[in-house]
């Protein structure tokens, strides 16, 4: 089928996907940090010492520059080399959300160049269309804006692009070895193969090395343990055997890469006791499967239809199922009948069936069966996932075509499918991009397509607080709290014990001064964990409102005010001297003698040397009639 001769070479370029990626991604050159970046970047203190943290960073987690040790994070990401390349861009340009930015759309653009040589090759060699149409597909998908518009993102782009990789270099060897032995067989030919044998001979080492690099980019790897022998097995002449026997160095690389994480980051594996950060933790075994169950069938669902597009699925965005919900029996059925398709059409060798075992053997990684991921599901778990989607859906559309009798019309049909495909997808591209712009646009934006989420809904409001910080009048000072306090409302009720979401109400009512309130809500996030570290800072704030109110108080003369704010002064800082110097005074003034040298002796406690107290001191001697100290 020489297609290639019926139309204008440009058009079969690798390097148009690539321009069509830059184009369709440009605008989030513009943005800011959003979502996770400050894991990964702004906040992580490996990376903002830019190359000199490069051994920080191949040596911990890679949440570590930003969290440290701590039991909330489930441990075990290590992902050194999305970090590596973030700090050298931090050393040569600085911490410019422009360049970090840039370099993600750049990755993805290299990606969907190599995605049309690898199909071309290997997977459609004698289609180039059906390359050419896998390829503007996955370019145009909308589901990927997450990955490329997030900086954080930068671990699943170079994983893909390194696996990608990785397969065509490993194929490309097998062929070239295919290829020598046909030429050593004719002899007449053997000045041939001297220069046939270079362009693969290599392709074996570059291979390996091309996998090491995906496994040091994200987990998403560790699949081609088995993936790797099975496309050796499907898209060349080997045998299954003799394709497992191909794959012996990339099987051991895994050994050794996870021999690596345990010697760095050791064997643990936090079980965290957040449902936030765990989705199935209260449910029960039928609950989770049921709900794994569905959580394949939106899968498929956002593969066809990406719409509406939000950052987060967590609870209870994404309810539990029980087993008697219709959608699990109809998920059940769907994935069911994919993997008895991948069985029958294994000794085949159809790929329909390999892409059913890449897409399940992507998935099974990140569905929560075996480990905890942090959410049900998550669109960018969807980019690596999409190549054998995709690749499916234009083999079972070329499969139709063969068998109509007739296809004339179907193909300029399909044509302009595509064509209506890739504007639309384009176009969503173009607005997704811009609600990536910053943090707070985010959270703002998409709490509408995601109302259940307890996150969502207290991210807004984290939003809305930054809104009324950064506001110019009061009236849109309150408005903007109020609005903060609406969805921290709904997300109280959705789960009434997440930290974020108490300490924000607190801080929403102390934007609008409602101090006593605010002490409320804080009080219920101590009574849920007294530990976090985010309450010493908040006892801070609560302190000196108390402190300066009780000051102001005591001058006015209003002694009852000035006792119970300074009262309330000490209980937040009970450390500090001066506090307690100021409650004796009010309590002095007001003639109570004996909690005045109570007071005052706390304070010469923290501060022997304290010169008001010792004043206050021999003014209570020559006044007598005092309880010694």
């Amino acid at each position: 089928m020489a297609i290639d001769r019926t139309v204008p070479q440009w058009l079969l370029t690798p390097w148009l996907f690539g321009l069509l990626a830059v184009l369709l991604y440009a605008n989030t050159i513009g943005n800011q940090f959003a979502l996770d970046d400050g894991l990964v970047l702004n906040d992580n203190a490996y990376v903002l010492k830019g190359i000199a943290g490069i051994p920080d960073i191949l040596t911990h987690d890679s949440f570590h520059g930003a969290v440290g040790e701590t039991d909330k994070l489930s441990g075990g990401r290590y992902r050194p080399l999305s970090l590596v390349t973030l700090a050298v861009e931090v050393s040569l340009f600085g911490v410019s959300a422009a360049v970090h930015h840039g370099v993600n759309v750049l990755l993805f653009a290299l990606t969907c160049v190599v995605l049309f040589r690898f199909l071309r090759r290997f997977i459609f060699p004698q289609h180039v269309w059906a390359a050419w149409c896998t390829t503007m597909l996955f370019t145009v998908h909308p589901i990927h804006t997450e990955v490329v518009a997030n900086i954080k993102g930068r671990d699943e782009l170079l994983s893909l692009l390194f696996l990608l990789l990785t397969m065509y270099h490993a194929l490309a060897n097998i062929m070239w070895r295919e290829q020598r032995d046909l030429l050593l067989s004719a002899p007449t030919k053997r000045k041939k193969e001297k220069k046939e044998r270079l362009p693969g001979e290599w392709s074996d080492v570059i291979s390996v090395l091309f996998f090491v690099l995906a496994l040091l980019s994200k987990e998403n790897g560790l699949i081609f343990i088995a993936l790797l022998p099975l496309t050796n097995y499907f898209f060349t002449p080997l045998r299954l055997p003799a394709a497992i026997r191909r794959s012996l160095p990339v099987i051991s690389v895994v050994v050794l890469y996870l021999v690596l994480r345990v010697v760095l980051l050791g064997a643990r594996n936090n079980a965290v006791q957040e449902v936030m950060d765990n989705p199935y933790l209260f449910a029960s075994v039928t609950e989770k499967l049921a709900s794994i169950a569905v959580v394949m069938l939106i899968y498929l669902k956002l593969m066809v239809w990406p719409h509406p597009l939000v950052y987060d699925y967590s609870f209870n965005q994404v309810p539990l199922h029980a087993l008697a919900d219709p959608l699990v029996w109809i998920s059940l059925a769907v994935q069911v009948g994919l993997l008895v398709y991948a069985v029958i059409g294994f000794r085949r060798k159809d790929p329909l069936a390999w892409c059913i075992l890449f897409w399940f053997g992507t998935l099974f990684l990140v569905c929560n069966l075996v480990f905890n991921v942090g959410a049900p599901l998550a669109e960018r778990f969807l980019y690596q996932a999409s190549v054998p989607f995709l690749i499916a859906v234009v083999i079972v559309l070329r499969r139709v075509m063969a068998r109509l009798k007739d296809n004339t019309m179907l193909i300029p049909a399909l044509s302009v499918l595509l064509i209506l495909i890739t504007a639309s997808s384009g176009y969503a591209i173009f607005l997704r991009n811009g609600d990536w712009q910053s943090g707070d646009h985010l959270f703002i934006h998409d709490v509408r397509n995601a109302p259940n989420s307890g996150r969502a809904r207290t991210y807004a409001g984290i939003a809305y607080i930054h809104l009324s910080d950064s506001a110019a009048t009061t009236k849109d000072k309150r408005a903007y709290a109020d609005s903060a306090i609406v969805h921290l409302t709904v997300a109280e009720r959705i789960h009434p014990t997440y930290m974020p979401t108490l300490l924000n109400m607190g801080l929403a009512y102390y934007r609008l001064d409602s101090i006593e309130t605010a002490e409320r809500w804080w009080d219920k996030a101590r009574a849920v964990d007294p530990n976090d570290g985010k309450l010493e800072q908040l006892d801070a704030f609560l302190f000196d409102r108390y402190y300066q109110g009780g000051l102001r108080a005591g001058l006015a003369g209003d002694l009852a005010s000035g006792r119970t704010q300074l009262e309330k002064a000490v209980k937040y800082a009970p450390l500090n001297a001066d506090a307690w110097y100021n409650l004796g005074g009010v309590h002095y003034t007001s003639g109570d003698l004996d909690n005045a040298r109570n007071a005052w002796a706390k304070a010469l406690e923290l501060n022997p040397a304290h010169a008001q107290t010792l004043q206050g001191m021999r003014a209570l001697e020559a006044a007598g009639g005092a309880v010694a100290p």
